[in-house]
C-alpha cells in the first residue's frame, strides 16, 4: 500500500464517522466488547483478558513522541466529559507490524518458530516513522494516522506473509497508533464538536520518531496491559528475552 493509498484508506473510514449525528450502537456494540461487562456498568472500563502474539515497535516510544500522543488524549479528554471512553496508558502504545496469533485461534508453534527464524536474519537498522493526524472512526476508536515515507513497514509486512506459511489471515494494512475507544455515544452536540476539534485542530497535528526496534510480545489483556516481551530486534541483533 502505498501513501496516498493508506491515506485514502484512513480517510474513507474517518469520514465514515460524521455521517451520523452521533456514535451508532451498533458500532459502539464492536468496541464494547473488548471491555469486561462489569467494568464498564462501573463506568471504569478494564480490557478483557486475551492471548495474541504479535510483532510491535513502541511499548514504549520515545519520550517525546508519547508526549504528544497523551497530548492528544488529553485534548480530546477535555470535551468528552462523562461520556464512558478508554485510554490506551503511555507504556502501551504499539505500532503493530503482523500477528501471530489471534484470540479465537490456537497458537501454532510453527508460526512462531518461523518468525523468530525470520526476524534473527534481518539485519534492522532504525527508521522514521510520522504521524500525519488523529482521527476518531465510527466505532469510537481514536488512532493517530502513521506513516513510513523509508516503506520498511509494509516492505517488511509482506516479506513476512511471504516467508511465513499459515500466518492469519486476518492483517492490519494500517500503520496506526491505537490511542483509546469512545465507548458510548455522546449525544448530538458533543458529537458537533468532536468534528470541529478535529477538523480544526487533531487533523493537522504532526510529528515523527525514530523506530530503533521490532518486538515480538505475548499479549494477555487487550490493549497491552499484561504482556511479555518474548524477543527484540534492533541494530545489534536478536535478543531472547522469555521462553514462551
Amino acid at each position: 500500500m502505498t501513501e496516498k493509498e493508506l491515506m485514502i484508506s484512513y480517510k474513507q473510514v474517518g469520514d465514515a464517522t460524521w455521517v451520523n449525528k452521533d456514535f451508532l450502537e451498533e458500532n459502539i456494540l464492536r468496541s464494547r466488547s473488548l471491555f469486561t461487562p462489569e467494568s464498564l456498568e462501573q463506568h471504569m472500563p478494564v480490557p478483557k483478558q486475551l492471548e495474541v502474539f504479535a510483532l510491535l515497535s513502541g511499548l514504549q516510544f520515545e519520550n517525546s513522541f508519547t508526549k504528544e500522543l497523551l497530548n492528544v488524549q488529553e485534548t480530546i479528554d477535555k470535551y468528552l466529559s462523562n461520556s464512558l471512553h478508554y485510554w490506551v496508558k503511555e507504556q502501551n502504545f504499539g505500532l503493530e507490524y503482523c500477528v501471530f496469533k489471534w484470540p479465537n485461534e490456537p497458537l501454532n508453534p510453527s508460526v512462531l518458530n518461523k518468525a523468530i527464524q525470520v526476524l534473527s536474519n534481518i539485519k534492522f537498522k532504525p527508521y522514521s516513522f510520522e504521524i500525519r493526524g488523529i482521527q476518531i472512526n465510527p466505532d469510537g476508536t481514536v488512532v493517530a494516522r502513521g506513516f513510513d515515507p523509508s516503506g520498511f513497514l509494509i516492505s517488511l509486512r509482506n516479506f513476512l506473509k511471504n516467508e511465513i506459511k499459515d500466518l492469519p489471515f486476518k492483517q492490519s494494512g494500517w500503520a496506526h497508533v491505537p490511542l483509546g475507544r469512545i465507548l458510548e455515544p455522546v449525544g448530538e452536540n458533543l458529537f458537533n464538536e468532536l468534528f470541529w476539534l478535529l477538523e480544526n485542530d487533531l487533523y493537522n497535528r504532526r510529528f515523527s520518531t525514530l523506530i530503533g526496534d521490532l518486538k515480538i510480545v505475548h499479549e494477555r489483556i487487550w490493549y497491552m496491559e499484561d504482556r511479555s516481551i518474548l524477543y527484540n530486534l534492533n541494530e545489534s541483533g536478536f535478543e531472547n528475552f522469555f521462553e514462551y
